[in-house]
């Protein structure tokens, strides 16, 4: 019975070991859905970091939190710029904001004033998090190299700002419970 869960949630994940693949993936179609699901998730992040952003910069009281909106708003729309020539020559389209990210700027747009520039910092963790892991995965094995070149040289950039806000959450105590 385990083993039938195995495969069954490695089939959900499309996670499948390469002696239970019987037939080749079509490398076309695979490259396509990778370079398109990857601008889109990109996309979306550094969208979500502009505008909670500057969101962040009418209502921050903390000069630390200031300072890592406007630095979000510079880099990410220089990284966002690159992206989307990358993907316009990789003809893979782009999202504004995915689920994920529209959800959490509702939430910032939501809370109180009291709440926001705490629930900004614990947010920007996390995204910055799922960001580099998703660059630094992209970087590794993806499949157009114009956007491997992108993600290449998002990741220091990504690295920088979860280690300053990481700095930041831990000098405004722990992150709040979710």
């Amino acid at each position: 019975m385990k083993s039938v869960t195995a495969i069954a949630l490695l089939a959900l994940t499309g996670t499948v070991p390469a002696m239970a693949q019987n037939a080749p993936q079509t490398p076309g179609l695979h490259a396509r859905t990778a370079s398109a699901t990857y601008a889109s998730m990109a996309a979306s992040s550094d969208n979500y970091e502009i505008e909670s952003s500057k969101l962040m910069l009418g209502a921050a009281t903390n000069p630390d939190v200031r300072q890592f909106a406007q630095m979000m708003i510079d880099d990410h729309t220089r990284t966002s710029a690159q992206l989307m020539a990358a993907a316009r020559a990789a003809n893979a389209g782009t999202t504004n904001l995915l689920p994920p990210e529209a959800a959490m700027l509702k939430a910032l747009r939501a809370a109180g004033k009291d709440n926001m520039e705490r629930l900004y910092v614990d947010q920007q963790v996390k995204a910055h998090e799922k960001a580099l892991a998703l660059h630094q995965g992209y970087a590794d094995q993806g499949d157009n190299p114009g956007l491997r070149a992108v993600a290449e040289a998002a990741v220091p950039i990504i690295q920088h700002h979860l280690d300053e806000i990481r700095r930041i959450q831990s000098a405004m105590g722990a992150p709040a419970p979710d």
